[in-house]
């Protein structure tokens, strides 16, 4: 056995490690992805001679200092908190709701 088949050979995948992402996951996921393009075309329209990539690596380090930039503002944490207890209580309420089935 060669040592590429040895390692491929020691790789083991449980039912446990697979996972698959929800609907609700994959429309945060859709939205999220619609918002960081919205982000690099607001880059970009400020730099318009940026090539459409470095407008993607700079949005990235815009999204790196976020927490830096906004965690010692109490506003904004004021409005984090507020749009989670917002998504929380939508949550609580659809898990109130009987099915439709």
């Amino acid at each position: 056995m060669t040592r590429d088949e040895e390692i491929k050979a020691a790789i083991v995948v449980t039912p446990d490690m697979i996972q698959f992402a929800t609907a609700r996951e994959n429309q945060a996921a859709q939205q999220l992805g619609m918002e960081l393009y919205n982000l690099v075309d607001f880059i970009h329209s400020l730099q318009p001679i940026l090539l459409r990539h470095e407008a993607m690596l700079l949005c990235a380090a815009v999204l790196e200092m976020q927490p830096k930039l906004l965690g010692p503002n109490p506003a904004f944490l004021e409005v984090l908190a507020d749009g989670a207890q917002k998504l929380i209580a939508a949550r609580e309420q659809a898990d109130d709701q009987p099915d439709q089935n």
